[in-house]
């Protein structure tokens, strides 16, 4: 591994994402402790109400349903924003200080001036993209675990609660992987924001609006997040392996394409 990655390198990562890290940690523990608390029929009947309120936000959201047990419960006012939404801005904020601050700064140039070479210091960029996101959905899900067990001992599949989140890991891997490829052909930030930002933005803002009726539900396939697997995990469909298969594929393909063009192309000093 060493011989992969910077150690210097890869603990400036560490020192550079921390703050973003706990903070969107922080959130996201906060919604799913709630939202966890909130099953029981007193809360269960307000966030209903809020559904036949707020029909259309709530829909946008993916918040709509009714939930038969605990996990459709974490999935319904979890799954369709919260656990999508708060990750991305993660990844984004990870990639931009990890790989786009770096490049405009001169940083990683003047650090191709020392023995490392350039795939040992994009590989190592990606492992911590990389790294900092499965951290941050495994600790989100081991939250999960605990506060389910705390408060509803026993009502928690947790096999498929772990599925889900294994997914959302994936899913989160291929959105880091577009911001990752854009910020790799990137020459300035209008072109990462543009296309390295600005698409998962777009296809997450897809994602609601495919949310909120019949006749815009075609949308969903025309972006990433159809490839969740949300529905397969919980009725048991064993085609949703192919749906990990794909999102796997198509982080390993963005990467690897974005390291192959960091390694070939000029570096601003």
């Amino acid at each position: 591994m060493g011989e992969m990655i910077s150690m210097p390198l890869f603990k400036r990562d560490i020192q550079v994402c921390i703050m973003p890290f706990l903070a969107v940690f922080a959130l996201l523990c906060m919604y799913t402790i709630v939202i966890v608390y909130m099953y029981n029929p007193e809360l269960s009947d307000m966030l209903s109400g809020y559904q036949e309120a707020l029909p259309e936000l709530m829909a946008a959201v993916g918040m709509t349903g009714a939930a038969s047990d605990l996990l459709e419960w974490m999935q319904i006012y979890l799954y369709g924003f919260i656990m999508l939404l708060f990750p991305l801005i993660f990844t984004l904020v990870m990639v931009q200080k990890l790989l786009l601050g770096q490049i405009e700064s001169g940083t990683l140039a003047n650090l191709l001036a020392t023995p490392n070479s350039r795939k040992k210091v994009i590989c190592t960029q990606m492992v911590s993209l990389i790294l900092g996101v499965a951290l941050l959905i495994l600790l989100v899900t081991a939250v999960g675990v605990v506060s389910c067990e705390a408060l509803f001992p026993g009502e928690l599949d947790v096999g498929k609660y772990l599925a889900l989140n294994f997914s959302t890991f994936l899913l989160q891997a291929s959105v880091a992987g577009i911001a990752f490829l854009a910020a790799c052909f990137a020459s300035g930030g209008r072109f990462y924001y543009l296309v390295g930002a600005g698409l998962p933005v777009l296809f997450f803002f897809i994602q609601m609006a495919s949310n909120m009726g019949e006749k815009l539900e075609g949308l969903r396939y025309a972006t990433i997040y159809s490839l969740l697997p949300v529905e397969g995990i919980l009725k048991e469909n064993i085609l949703f392996p192919v749906q990990n298969l794909a999102l796997l594929g198509i982080a390993a393909a963005l990467f690897g394409l974005g390291a192959w063009q960091f390694c070939r192309r000029d570096l601003p000093l």
